[in-house]
């Protein structure tokens, strides 16, 4: 696992370079943290320039909590798996629907 210094001194590379063409037109950069763990999340955190937007939405198990400053030109992300950080207190249920048929029972009877 790299050090924060090992990651500016990355950064600072690519800045560097870009720097060396500043008339180029360019796509926003995306800066992103992946976080395993927590502490890993609240180090990134501790870390992203503020202001920054926090995102807690969804709940299945693919859910994460993201935390987001936009700048002109870089957008960077800090973001974990809620399953990594927060307690599963009841399980996403599955959605019940109640539908008229649309086929005649002689044509479900043709499938």
């Amino acid at each position: 696992m790299p050090k924060a210094h090992e990651v500016a001194a990355g950064l600072r590379k690519l800045a560097d370079s870009i720097d060396q063409h500043p008339e180029l037109d360019m796509q926003t950069a995306w800066v992103s943290f992946y976080c395993g763990t927590k502490e890993h999340f609240i180090n990134a955190a501790s870390i992203l320039p503020k202001p920054y937007k926090k995102d807690d939405n969804g709940s299945d198990r693919h859910s994460r909590i993201s935390l987001e400053h936009k700048d002109v030109g870089v957008e960077t992300r800090a973001s974990i798996y809620k399953s990594l950080t927060c307690e599963l207190v009841e399980p996403a249920k599955p959605a019940v629907y109640r539908c008229d048929p649309i086929l005649s029972q002689i044509e479900e009877a043709a499938l």
